[in-house]
């Protein structure tokens, strides 16, 4: 057994977009209704082995007294909208 342990990526507000990926925000927006100052953190964890091919994103934010996440399981520069669309209904039990 290996760890697939977190890699910090950045921390941007929401509004400000994602250095990795075009849409990201865009899409966010529009599925979660978070204010666009919100600070968001993303962090990456990727197996690197050959056998291996775990690649998953994590999305972290305060809201409140509460941290909240989301987790997507694509490498951060091939998430699609359908992949953000997804995790979202699965997170809100939809």
């Amino acid at each position: 057994m290996h760890d697939h342990g977190w890699k910090f990526v950045e921390t941007t507000k929401l509004g400000d977009g994602f250095s990795f990926h075009p849409n990201l925000s865009k899409w966010l927006t529009e599925l979660t209704q978070l204010p666009q100052n919100i600070e968001i953190s993303v962090f990456e964890a990727n197996c690197g082995e050959v056998n291996c091919p775990v690649e998953e994103v994590k999305l972290t934010w305060n809201e409140g007294q509460s941290e909240d996440k989301l987790r997507l399981g694509r490498g951060k520069e091939k998430i699609l909208k359908q992949d953000v669309y997804l995790s979202w209904k699965k997170k809100i039990g939809n």
